[in-house]
């Protein structure tokens, strides 16, 4: 069982004091929910055969003690079910191209990232309250032939008119008469179906999709949605493959909505001696392509509106030093977000690493309506072994923004870290502190930063100011781990969050 809370100083006007009457004229100006985020987790597993669990969560401001809840039952080998999933879950499938619905980056840096692992259907457990179906999944099969379906009907949070729904909200967020107007005010279902046939050295799979709404999509046309399809039936078929020689993997997938919009990508990635690799990904997604749990396989949020080719590589250096390099250009034929043209763009890396030191350059160009932009970067990390168990750590990054035919303008960034653990790994933390100077928001830094388990937090560091993370870890007892973080950032005015988080293991 996992159970977490968080705060954050100061609070704002949101959370202050308000009248009864001034609270009928103004009733999306305050928040009535305490301040504080609360999240709880429970899983049960028995003999790997049967596992349910429930999650509970609330975001600060939020009234509800559970604003969402979620719940999944999985049971395997029970024939002739090879799984069996009742409830929340996720599906995914092929590469992604037509059903993924589950977190994914569209930037891969490294040569293993290329290719995407096909999950299935499993049981959702995250607390993000859009990536999941609700309902049933179920897998059956022998041997090497598998058959997944799944039918899925749940609610959605969305702008509702007379017309239909203009756009789909993903915050999460219900604090306020207006934010709670848009909960779950758009019903939605979906289902589908996956065959897959594999042996030792390759796989292939097919996928149909199907999904709807209970109101017509009544969103807004623009320069860069126009090629978006609108009309019933949503969904599409595709096709996926993956082979795999000695040296060599090969993997596809082609895709098709439902209003003959096609996608594909294709690449392949060698596996040389002592470590080294190399890759090679093709990206060929038209404007029209549509596909609403496709996963963030592209530059764009959804995989559309672009042709790209992407290689990577990693080349074992003497004395355990590695060097990881990524090259990835990119077209976008139609006008996208911020950009009423045609654009185009690259994103570049070269990092040499070993152990805590790092040395990495990248340099981006993107396209918008202000210009061409171009971003180098220049990122070095070092690590010194303290006596005991203490681990110094350095960070340094800058960029430099150029806006062409506008003055270019700095972004610097520098952190200094100490972390501790004890032999018997009981009690592990770190302490950080970081200094950022940029210009403006264009030429801003992220920095990932130490968190809980299971947590992430990568800052944008912008402006002028300092930044200071206290990040610890303790386990008093073999069924019991606690975990406190607690970050604090100057930059005009103060800002404190802390996040407390309890483990019990029974």
């Amino acid at each position: 069982m996992l159970v977490q809370t968080r705060t954050f100083f100061p609070r704002g006007e949101e959370y202050s004091p308000i009248t009864a009457a001034d609270y009928q004229v103004r009733p999306n100006s305050r928040y009535l929910g305490v301040p504080w985020y609360r999240y709880l987790r429970y899983d049960y597993r028995f003999r790997n055969r049967v596992r349910w669990g429930i999650t509970l969560e609330s975001d600060p401001g939020e009234r509800q003690v559970a604003d969402f809840l979620s719940f999944h039952a999985e049971f395997r080998d029970l024939k002739p079910f090879r799984s069996l999933v009742i409830g929340d879950f996720r599906a995914r499938f092929g590469q992604g191209l037509l059903l993924w619905n589950g977190t994914q980056f569209g930037k891969a840096s490294s040569t293993a990232s290329l290719c995407n692992k096909e999950m299935g259907i499993t049981p959702y457990r995250s607390r993000d309250e859009n990536l999941f179906f609700r309902g049933l999944g179920a897998t059956i099969g022998k041997k090497n032939i598998y058959c997944s379906v799944f039918l899925s009907f749940r609610s959605l949070d969305a702008r509702i008119t007379d017309e239909g729904f203009t756009s789909l909200v993903e915050t999460g967020y219900h604090r306020t008469p207006l934010e709670k107007d848009k909960k779950n005010a758009l019903g939605s279902w979906a289902a589908g179906i996956n065959l897959s046939w594999s042996a030792e050295r390759w796989k292939a799979g097919v996928t149909a999709l199907g999904y709807g709404y209970d109101h017509q999509d009544a969103g807004r046309i623009t320069y860069y949605n126009a090629c978006k399809n609108r009309s019933v039936p949503f969904g599409g078929l595709s096709a996926d493959m993956s082979f795999r020689l000695p040296s060599w993997r090969f993997f596809s997938e082609v895709a098709m909505d439902f209003s003959h919009s096609p996608a594909a990508l294709a690449g392949m990635i060698y596996y040389g001696q002592n470590g080294n690799q190399a890759g090679i990904l093709l990206r060929y997604f038209t404007p029209s392509y549509t596909a609403a749990y496709s996963g963030r396989l592209g530059r764009n949020t959804s995989p559309s509106n672009e042709y790209s080719l992407q290689i990577t590589g990693t080349l074992v250096l003497p004395h355990k030093w590695k060097m990881d390099m990524s090259a990835w250009a990119y077209l976008f034929p139609r006008p996208r977000y911020l950009c009423h043209n045609p654009s185009y763009g690259w994103d570049v890396r070269l990092q040499v690493h070993k152990d805590n030191h790092m040395l990495m350059f990248a340099q981006q160009r993107s396209i918008s309506d202000k210009g061409i932009l171009d971003k180098p970067l220049l990122s070095l990390r070092a690590g010194v072994r303290l006596p005991g168990a203490w681990l110094l750590k350095f960070r340094a990054d800058g960029v430099y923004c150029m806006l062409h035919d506008y003055e270019g303008e700095w972004g610097l960034a520098a952190y200094a870290q100490l972390e501790y653990e004890n032999v018997k790994d009981t009690f592990r933390g770190s302490f950080r502190i970081s200094l950022f100077r940029t210009e403006s928001w264009e030429s801003r830094i992220y920095v990932y930063e130490p968190d809980v388990l299971y947590g992430y937090s990568v800052p944008a560091l912008f402006g002028k100011g300092i930044r200071a993370c206290l990040n610890i870890g303790y386990s008093p007892l073999n069924a019991v781990d606690l975990w406190l973080k607690i970050s604090a950032m100057y930059r005009e005015s103060f800002f404190c969050e802390s996040k407390l988080q309890v483990r019990f293991r029974f």
